[in-house]
C-alpha cells in the first residue's frame, strides 16, 4: 500500500492512477523518452482539450465548438481562454519578428507610397505591433458589444456568449494568419497581401457563425455583418484620429 502524491489517498501498488483524484501515479524516474511520450499522449488527450482538433473543428464545424461551449461542453476542446492565449503567444511571435528583422515591411507592407506616408505608415504600424496584445484585450469586449447591440432584438444568446463567440472566431482567424504571416515574411509582397486579406476572412468566418447560430438568412446576416462594420469603422475612425492627433503633437505640428 501506498499514498497518492496529489492528495495523499491511500492506493494499491497495482493501481496506475489515483480513485481519489484521477492523478496518474509516478513510480519511474523522468526520463528523455517519458518526458516525449508525455508530451504526445497529454497533447492528443481529451484531457488537455486537444488544441489541435479544436483549431481543426473550428474550420469544419465552427459553430459545434462554440455552442458546445455555451451548452456545457468541456473536456473535448481547449477552452477559448485557452485559444485566446495560444492566439496571443503566436501573434507577439510574428510582432516581433517583423519588428526585430523585417522593419522594412512596416512602411506601407510593400505597396508604393511616398516618402511622407511611409514615414507616417512606419510610426503607427510600429506603434501598433507594439501593444498589439493590449489592443486585441480591449477590442475583444468592444465587438462582443457590437455584436449583441446588431442580435439586439434576438434574445438567444446574452452578452457573455457573444463574448464566447468572439474568443474563439476572433482568435482562430488570429492563430491561421499568425502562421501564414510568419512564412510570408520571405517575400515584402505576399507579407503585404496576407495582411489585408485577414479583413474578408474575419467578416466571411463571423457571418458564417452568426448566420448558423440564429438561422438567419443570406439577406438578414449581410444586413447585420454591414452594421457591425459600421459600427467597427466607427471606432476605427475615432482611434485613427486620436493617434493622428498624438502624433502631430509629438511631432510639434499641434
Amino acid at each position: 500500500m501506498t499514498h497518492c502524491k496529489n492528495c495523499n489517498f491511500a492506493i494499491s501498488e497495482e493501481q496506475n492512477y489515483c480513485s481519489n483524484c484521477g492523478a496518474k501515479i509516478m513510480r519511474d524516474k523522468l526520463s528523455v523518452p517519458y518526458l516525449f511520450r508525455e508530451f504526445f499522449e497529454s497533447f492528443w488527450s481529451i484531457d488537455s482539450n486537444k488544441p489541435v482538433l479544436t483549431f481543426i473543428d473550428l474550420f469544419r464545424r465552427p459553430v459545434n465548438v462554440i455552442q458546445g461551449y455555451i451548452e456545457g461542453l468541456r473536456k473535448k476542446y481547449i477552452n477559448p481562454y485557452g485559444y485566446f492565449t495560444i492566439a496571443l503567444t503566436l501573434t507577439g511571435l510574428y510582432t516581433y519578428v517583423n519588428l526585430k528583422y523585417f522593419p522594412e515591411y512596416l512602411d506601407g507592407g510593400g505597396l508604393e507610397v511616398n516618402t511622407g506616408e511611409r514615414d507616417i505608415t512606419k510610426e503607427v504600424t510600429t506603434m501598433i505591433l507594439e501593444h498589439m496584445n493590449l489592443i486585441t484585450f480591449l477590442f475583444i469586449p468592444v465587438i462582443t458589444l457590437f455584436s449583441r447591440l446588431v442580435f439586439l432584438k434576438n434574445k438567444k444568446y446574452n452578452l457573455a456568449e457573444h463574448f464566447i463567440v468572439h474568443l474563439y472566431a476572433y482568435s482562430h482567424i488570429s492563430i491561421v494568419f499568425a502562421i501564414i504571416i510568419l512564412f510570408s515574411f520571405s517575400n515584402q509582397s505576399v507579407f503585404a497581401i496576407m495582411n489585408y486579406a485577414s479583413l474578408p476572412f474575419y467578416v466571411i468566418y463571423y457571418g458564417y457563425i452568426f448566420k448558423k447560430m440564429y438561422n438567419l438568412s443570406l439577406w438578414k446576416i449581410i444586413l447585420k455583418s454591414l452594421l457591425f462594420l459600421l459600427l467597427i469603422l466607427l471606432v476605427f475612425v475615432i482611434v485613427s484620429l486620436v493617434i493622428g492627433l498624438y502624433m502631430a503633437k509629438l511631432k510639434g505640428v499641434l
